[in-house]
């Protein structure tokens, strides 16, 4: 793999293709910045973020390949109005209706698995977005947010199954 010290952000790389985009920490650009903390002289090692705060979403087309972590800030510092949630909030899990779909502008036809926006809204509307690029309006799932919802009820279902276990014993 070589490596190319001159960023190009907005237009072909260097073998005129245009799907690859160089970002280079060491190079000045409008778009992306190293991450420092305010007042001090210090630098959050090999961090790159859009270098201003009117960015609020950040857009791939196409698939998202990453080599490391997918990584949510969740430290109880950064949280307020921390509640359990409810027992029927988690079974609404089981309302969701689960499909199999391609989409319409993919020419190989992928089958992919998930949930209609719209039917997913009727339950969790907190978890349902509009894709920020979209003058359609199309709507978006947060799927990473059902992670602890699926727990919680696997939780649940456990504890029911043990207390069979138990009611099952003393028979």
């Amino acid at each position: 793999m070589t490596t190319n010290n001159t960023p190009n952000y907005s237009g072909r790389q260097n073998n005129n293709t245009s799907y690859i985009k160089n970002f280079v920490v060491a190079a000045s650009s409008d778009l992306w910045t190293v991450v420092s903390y305010p007042n001090t002289n210090s630098y959050v090692s090999n961090t790159l973020t859009p270098s201003s705060l009117s960015y609020d979403n950040l857009l791939i087309e196409g698939d998202l390949y990453v080599n490391g972590k997918i990584i949510n800030p969740s430290d109880v510092n950064l949280k307020d109005n921390i509640e359990g949630v409810s027992i029927k909030h988690m079974d609404s899990l089981m309302k969701l209706d689960v499909k199999q779909f391609t989409f319409k502008h993919d020419l190989k036809k992928q089958i992919h698995y998930g949930f209609i926006a719209q039917d997913f809204e009727k339950e969790f509307p907190e978890l349902v977005s509009i894709k920020p690029d979209s003058n359609a309006k199309y709507k978006a799932i947060n799927y990473l947010e059902i992670i602890p919802l699926l727990v919680g009820k696997i939780q649940m279902m456990q504890k029911e199954i043990d207390e069979l276990k138990g009611k099952i014993e003393q028979i």
